[in-house]
């Protein structure tokens, strides 16, 4: 008579940090790092060589940089927890949004459209999620 196997369904691992807000705190930090050392890179090779390419797409590529900063700092946290990827993505995201929108009318003295900024939480809530949904499932 054949042996009945009885296979359990994949759940996820229990959960290796259980504080949240630590956790999201991590991610912002990791994504402030992340921000910095690509900037640093990006200002060194402008400075070192005479590329119009950065010099004319600085804005767009300052986007890339920080929606990735996003992306791997959601994934971050939501490795340490292991569960919630969307909401602790989104939350990485907005907060490193209100972060960077700080310290951007602290140092500029720009006006700031309420379109502008709803794109900026738009754009950082969906990266951080999605870095979310990947980082759980690693």
């Amino acid at each position: 008579m054949a042996k009945v196997s009885r296979r359990t369904r994949n759940s996820p691992k229990t959960p290796r940090n259980t504080n949240i807000s630590l956790a999201i705190f991590k991610g912002v930090a990791v994504s402030v790092v992340v921000s910095l050392v690509c900037a640093i890179c990006l200002s060194l090779v402008s400075l070192i060589s005479e590329n119009k390419f950065i010099d004319n797409y600085i804005e767009y590529i300052m986007v890339a940089v920080t929606m990735t900063s996003i992306f791997i700092g959601s994934m971050y946290a939501t490795k340490q927890i292991a569960a919630k990827g969307l909401l602790i993505g989104c939350a990485v995201g907005i907060i490193y949004v209100l972060f960077s929108v700080g310290v951007g009318l602290e140092l500029g003295q720009e006006q700031v459209s309420w379109l502008m900024l709803g794109n900026k939480f738009a754009a950082g809530s969906l990266a951080g999620a999605l870095g979310g949904f990947i980082g759980v499932n690693l």
